[in-house]
């Protein structure tokens, strides 16, 4: 009946968890979601669960293109996000480019970014030029050096996302 208690209260403060104190149905001792009185900790499990990532890749090969109108509408209607972030992700790029890097040097990242063109327009994939140290990384920030730089596929590289593998 506590818990009947504590959810109603919390509802009239419009708090979005509650505590009770006492375990769920798991045996987790979290707070719960006020709308649902569910298990914060139920919820993240089932959040993070392999199942939900499978069927979240399955929506996304099945609903590729409604999502690609989707992503290709909002970018129309947020010309002035895009373009800030697209010159934020470039000055984030120019400040992680250390000055002393020799003629030779900037010309063979260049080459890179063209031989990852090359591949994308002569094979079926598309291909990325990586960062293996992500420049803004959590525990860790790269240069965009030649020595940092590989051409993998692009799907890899959305794989990979902005973290760093030993």
């Amino acid at each position: 009946m506590a818990r009947a208690a504590e959810r109603k209260q919390a509802m009239l403060d419009r708090k979005p968890t509650y505590f009770t104190g006492k375990p769920c149905k798991y045996g987790h001792i979290a707070e719960r979601r006020t709308a649902k009185a569910e298990c914060i900790a139920c919820e993240t499990e089932r959040n993070n669960s392999s199942l939900r990532k499978e069927y979240m890749a399955s929506y996304a090969e099945k609903q590729r293109e409604k999502l690609q109108e989707i992503a290709t509408r909002w970018q129309k209607n947020n010309k002035g996000k895009v373009n800030a972030n697209t010159a934020f992700n470039h000055s984030a790029k120019m400040l992680r480019t250390p000055k002393w890097l020799s003629p030779f040097e900037k010309l063979h990242i260049k080459c890179l970014y063209q031989v990852a063109a090359m591949r994308s327009k002569h094979s079926e994939i598309a291909w990325d030029v990586d960062h293996i140290v992500p420049l803004k990384g959590k525990t860790v920030s790269g240069l965009h050096v030649p020595w940092n730089l590989r051409v993998i596929p692009k799907k890899e590289n959305i794989q990979k996302g902005n973290k760093y593998y030993v």
